[in-house]
């Protein structure tokens, strides 16, 4: 498979995943200001993760194919 056809495949791929559930953390409601407050200052954290999980995924499924 030659460059483009990995970055076209791994497109298509990337665009399946919207929507799909990382069954990795669980946020509910807060249940004071306070909390939500809290909550507030590191949910910008979460990228970091998000955008991990997402690429190890990737890179996961892309070593699968021939």
């Amino acid at each position: 498979m030659n460059t483009q056809d990995v970055i076209r495949l791994a497109s298509q791929y990337l665009d399946n995943l919207s929507g799909h559930i990382f069954d990795v953390l669980d946020i509910s409601k807060p249940v004071t200001v306070d909390a939500a407050l809290n909550l507030a200052k590191v949910i910008s954290k979460l990228s970091p993760l998000l955008g991990n999980l997402i690429e190890f995924n990737t890179v996961e499924f892309l070593n699968k194919q021939n």
